[in-house]
């Protein structure tokens, strides 16, 4: 089975909208958009404003204008992989926020069955190869850096194949 990895930013954990998607396959394709949305940007944190969206604009042509843009960006992009998809995430909002994107585009019900959300907290505990791992990633990466959701991603990816977790 694929296995993906994603990660999300959104703009607060309580009614929160979509601020961006990563995602990393397995064989390391990866996969990134932001919403170029001032008005949601507004909305944002302020942890959001100073550490999230300061970083965007880093990654050439990801900007999308609202969540159905990302979504149908995202659709044509898991359609290059063979089902079934296990898609990896470590907070459940994550998930939630990839779903919510596939289904402002219209696209949900035609790749529902495809897919498998995987909860993979834990793969980067303290003291674990995994979080060595992620940590190592986020070390190396300066621009864009932690809290950038293709990063998060990548370390995601990274923990779990540090941790020797197979299935």
């Amino acid at each position: 089975m694929r296995r993906i990895f994603l990660d999300t930013e959104f703009t607060q954990f309580r009614d929160g909208r979509l601020l961006s998607l990563g995602l990393v396959a397995d064989d390391g394709h990866e996969f990134y958009v932001e919403i170029a949305d001032p008005a949601r940007h507004a909305e944002a944190s302020e942890f959001c404003k100073d550490v999230v969206i300061r970083q965007f604009g880093l990654a050439t042509g990801a900007a999308v204008r609202d969540d159905a843009a990302a979504g149908a960006r995202l659709a044509a992009w898991l359609a290059a992989f063979e089902p079934p998809i296990a898609i990896a995430y470590d907070y459940k909002l994550d998930w939630r926020f990839f779903e919510g994107a596939l289904r402002a585009a219209g696209q949900w019900q035609a790749l529902a069955s495809t897919l498998r959300a995987e909860d993979v907290a834990g793969i980067a505990a303290p003291g674990t190869p995994g979080e060595a791992a992620q940590n190592a990633v986020f070390e190396a990466s300066s621009s864009p850096c932690r809290h950038h959701a293709l990063v998060d991603a990548r370390a995601l990816r990274a923990a779990w194949l540090a941790s020797g977790v197979r299935g």
